[in-house]
């Protein structure tokens, strides 16, 4: 481009416009600092909007990992010419929070489309036990806290988790699960969160049609206009439907392997537009596989997408393998046989997809963070540990996958208390 033709580009707003929706949120970032004139036209709400929709899916910057008392990122590489390793340490992205002082006492509970919603605790060493709730999009650098809800010994917590969608409208909601016990029996109470009205309001029920006993395995993962949960207790699955404020139930698939698992465990979470389920199978008497399903659309069902054979993982990662003694046990044929028993040792972390192109899950192992694509059946080292740590270090209820948005992000003027600090909403949250 000629200097004469970038000249005109500049002059002409909505041509500049036009060029910078087609380029990503990393790039944006970047360019911010051209001029006065590109940094309002970025941050603003019509082109937050605009860009979401131009980039209905965009890809995955990266995961937060969380074990008490480090919260850490992991970046994903996901460009297709990208070769090197990612990076994996503290998490600089939540800097400009400036709560060092409180590191140790952040959590992260749900990850939306960019943004995060976060719990700080007030270190024991103080009198006062103080929380807060807030919601966070760190690619804006900006945050806001949540209004303080009440009860919480009487009605506490189950479960909470964000609802926010930057193509739909450019606010969030926050849905929270919470539990009393009326003289009647055990129920459930769902209060919901706008950042358009800036309070909390109670959906009108109770829900007694969510059955008594029921345990949420892991968190709620929104897809769909819905936040999706696992049930523990019996293997089910339910959605709540944001808008209309309502509960639906969701059939899990049916068991593909032909052989009883000795256990049985299930990941839920969306990548890429669409919602994964993935059926995690341990046995002992031949090799566990990986079956990883997804959503129709129109919720009719799930289907198949890949089937993974533990054992190719597990030739290339021997330290996952793990042996028993001699033992009995009926062959596909049901005869009596004996042999050695052999499990793996791994997590499932993420399913990362992008596109047609790249279709990926994350598995923690000891000693590793790898990644494994079912369709050409390779793997790469994301982190490696080291030999001192034999164990899985991660679950995936622990892990937050993280795009980048520009959410231009509406403030309510909030602002609360924190041990004496006053906690409110602008670039630098504690003050």
């Amino acid at each position: 481009m000629t200097k004469r033709s970038a000249e005109i580009v500049a002059a002409n707003e909505d041509l500049l416009t036009e060029i910078l929706l087609r380029l990503p949120t990393k790039s944006l970032l970047r360019f911010k600092c051209v001029s006065i004139q590109w940094l309002h036209l970025i941050s603003s709400p019509y082109f937050a909007r605009n860009h979401s929709l131009q980039n209905p899916n965009p890809s995955t910057s990266g995961l937060f990992l969380y074990q008490y008392p480090s919260l850490l990122y992991l970046t994903l590489a996901v460009e297709p010419n990208v070769t090197s390793r990612p990076s994996f340490g503290p998490v600089p992205i939540l800097d400009f929070l400036r709560i060092t002082p409180f590191a140790s006492n952040l959590t992260i509970l749900s990850s939306c489309n960019g943004l995060l919603l976060c719990l700080l605790v007030s270190p024991p060493s103080w009198n006062d036990a103080d929380v807060i709730y807030f919601v966070s999009n760190p690619t804006t650098k900006k945050s806001s806290p949540l209004p303080p809800l009440q009860m919480l010994a009487e009605r506490p917590i189950i479960t909470m988790d964000l609802a926010f969608d930057p193509r739909e409208s450019p606010h969030y909601k926050v849905i929270c699960f919470r539990q009393y016990n009326p003289p009647d029996g055990l129920e459930f109470e769902i209060q919901i969160f706008s950042s358009e009205t800036g309070s909390w309001k109670i959906c009108q029920g109770p829900f007694v049609n969510i059955r008594a006993g029921i345990l949420f395995r892991g968190r709620g993962v929104y897809w769909n206009k819905r936040i999706h949960y696992l049930d523990s207790t019996g293997g089910g699955s339910f959605y709540f439907k944001v808008e209309e404020e309502s509960l639906g139930f969701l059939r899990m698939p049916f068991i593909q392997s032909e052989v009883q698992a000795m256990e049985r465990s299930w990941y839920l979470g969306q990548s890429g537009g669409h919602l994964h389920l993935v059926d995690i199978e341990t046995n002992i008497t031949r090799d566990s596989s990986i079956d990883i399903y997804e959503l129709q659309n129109d919720y009719s069902g799930w289907f198949l997408r890949y089937r993974v054979n533990l054992g190719s993982i597990g030739s290339e990662f021997p330290e996952m393998v793990r042996y028993i003694g001699v033992h009995e046990f009926l062959d596909v044929e049901g005869n009596q046989r004996s042999g050695i028993g052999r499990y793996y040792i791994y997590s499932v972390l993420n399913v990362v997809r992008e596109g047609d192109d790249l279709f990926e899950i994350v598995l923690s192992i000891p000693n590793k963070i790898v990644c494994y694509n079912p369709g050409n059946r390779t793997s790469k080292v994301l982190v490696y540990f080291g030999d001192d740590r034999d164990r899985v270090r991660y679950e995936w209820h622990n892990v937050f996958l993280y795009t980048q948005t520009f959410c231009p992000f509406e403030f309510m003027g909030l602002s609360v208390l924190f041990g004496g600090l006053k906690f409110q909403c602008n670039e630098n949250c504690i003050n």
